[in-house]
């Protein structure tokens, strides 16, 4: 076997075994769920990403919301709700690229209604479940 055969042969060998499917990315799944710092309830609260959506609710003041699933999200998406009956809608940071890794993440949300900012607070709380 000569020189270029072997190494055709090698490099072939790591790509096949280099190259095995999972069901997880390091950059995801991403589970997420919004924890209301501020003193204001925030109503059909949505988070909008290149990957999907999910609906939250309501979220009163202090209150956590149960965990939605996202296929890969970045710690600064799209977020709309309505405050008072006024819809807010707060588009993402694009300056923030660097994907959310697979886990579980809580999403502290503070809204100041005057500046309309918003202001997200992202915490690591956990390994994935069915990981």
């Amino acid at each position: 076997m000569n020189k270029i055969t072997f190494l055709s042969l090698l490099l072939t060998a790591i790509v096949l075994t280099s190259c095995k499917k999972t069901k997880y990315t390091p950059d995801g799944p991403s589970d997420i769920r919004i924890h209301n710092v501020s003193s204001l309830a925030y109503d059909s609260v949505v988070i909008i990403t290149s990957w999907g959506n999910n609906e939250y609710g309501t979220v009163d003041p202090g209150a956590k919301t149960e965990y939605k699933r996202f296929e890969k999200a970045f710690p600064r998406e799209q977020v709309n709700m309505y405050i008072d009956s006024v819809s807010y809608e707060f588009p993402p940071d694009d300056s923030i690229r660097v994907l959310l890794q697979q886990g579980k993440f809580t999403f502290e949300l503070d809204v100041d209604t005057v500046a309309e900012s918003l202001s997200i607070h992202v915490i690591a709380d956990a390994p994935l479940d069915d990981m």
